[in-house]
């Protein structure tokens, strides 16, 4: 379906436009909306839209939300891969870019250590790292719409573009795991990071040598652990620093993990220049998003 309508030749102002963006572009003013069923809605604008309904004396029913301009986001981060943006071909297959909101967070809120939240550090704009993309909405964008709009850094390195086409993999392709499994890793870590200006420096520090972070289910299911271990992979030999930051984690998070049933063993260390480990255990540990880095 979606195929035959893609027989014409797109206007050549399309193809020019899309030239400058890449992955983690940002641009101004996206577009927001979603389906919902008004009779039982659940996020704010689909409540007011049912209200509206009702008052009208219609029955609340499916509807597309739309959420007014003013109402919506600043900006909207783009999270297709470049290849897909800009198609190197005289056919292009992809009509549409996916855009995720991007805006001021409150910290009071919580959501600055939340796995569905990306931190932004845009040169161009105010707000330092109170800026987020936040990927609970993904909203698709024809590619007209880029016609006239100009890309915005959303960071002021390559790495941290690189880092973020990292990050999205590893959503996407992320297998389910325990709600605990946040509480012990990015709750724990955010609420150390958080104590003092010393700690939030002293994890600056530690993140530089972090290759990834890989959790191991001892015992149990990724639903149903039962026990489970936190493995460090660094860039070389840890620092006695980094290997105090995660026993102070270890100390901490074992208590959360122990309210929800979960043994958490003692953590593992394994450098990624000098790796001696069984490569069928090591690929079947998980990667986790690295708190560290947010």
């Amino acid at each position: 379906m979606i195929q035959e309508g893609l027989d014409e030749i797109w206007p050549e102002q399309v193809s020019k436009a899309l030239d400058p963006f890449k992955q983690g572009h940002l641009i101004e003013r996206p577009p927001i909306f979603y389906a919902g069923d008004l009779e039982h809605a659940v996020w704010s604008p689909s409540r007011a839209l049912a209200a509206e309904a009702m008052d009208a004396g219609e029955t609340p029913g499916e509807a597309i939300v739309e959420l007014e301009p003013d109402q919506g986001p600043p900006f909207g981060l783009i999270t297709s891969q470049t290849c897909e943006i800009v198609e190197e071909r005289p056919d292009p297959l992809q009509p549409w870019v996916q855009v995720a909101p991007v805006y001021c967070c409150d910290p009071e809120l919580g959501l600055l250590d939340r796995d569905f939240v990306v931190r932004l550090n845009p040169p161009d704009l105010d707000g330092g790292e109170a800026w987020i993309a936040d990927l609970r909405i993904e909203v698709p964008v024809e590619k007209g719409m880029f016609v006239g709009r100009d890309p915005i850094e959303a960071f002021p390195t390559e790495a941290d573009y690189d880092e973020l086409g990292d990050l999205l993999g590893q959503r996407r392709g992320r297998p389910a795991l325990h709600g605990v499994f946040h509480d012990v890793l990015n709750v724990t870590m955010g609420n150390m990071k958080r104590e003092s200006k010393t700690m939030r420096k002293k994890a600056r520090r530690i993140r530089e040598g972090i290759y990834k972070l890989k959790l191991a289910i001892e015992d149990g299911t990724r639903l149903e652990p039962i026990a489970a271990k936190l493995y460090v992979v660094t860039q070389g030999t840890p620092t006695e620093e980094a290997r105090e930051w995660f026993d102070d984690w270890w100390n901490r998070a074992r208590e959360t993990a122990a309210t929800s049933r979960l043994e958490l063993l003692p953590n593992g260390w394994l450098n990624a220049r000098q790796l001696e480990v069984d490569l069928e255990y090591y690929e079947s540990l998980i990667d986790v998003r690295n708190p560290l880095l947010s």
